[in-house]
């Protein structure tokens, strides 16, 4: 009995699995290094990855781009929307009220000083 956790592991493994092989395979026909684990991670990164694949019109890149899409669905994904800063939000540096000396402090007794204390 599968359940809907199984589903996203089995997933997430397949689209690993299909990304490594997808840089391997990039690597050697373009000299292209791809961030595997980025790729299994963020969907935009991976469509991305997807179309330069696609561009080498290698075969078995795009053999690897469709069995990538059966799993991720890249090229039905939509980009998240900008999230936008509320208007009434201040963007002016933010400035605490410590002094210089109070910072000084505050750091010393984080460095390391040479010794076993």
């Amino acid at each position: 009995m599968s359940t809907k956790l199984d589903r996203g592991v089995v997933s997430h493994a397949d689209t690993f699995s299909i990304a490594t092989l997808l840089y391997a395979r990039l690597r050697r026909v373009s000299g292209r290094v791809i961030d595997v684990l980025y790729l299994v991670e963020n969907p935009s990164y991976a469509r991305q990855m997807a179309e330069l694949a696609l561009s080498t019109e290698d075969a078995e890149l795009i053999r690897l781009v469709s069995r990538l899409d059966s799993v991720m669905d890249l090229f039905n994904y939509e980009e998240p929307e900008a999230i936008e800063q509320p208007k009434n939000m201040n963007n002016s540096r933010y400035e605490s009220g410590a002094t210089e000396e109070e910072i000084y402090r505050a750091q010393v007794s984080h460095h390391y000083i040479g010794a076993l204390r």
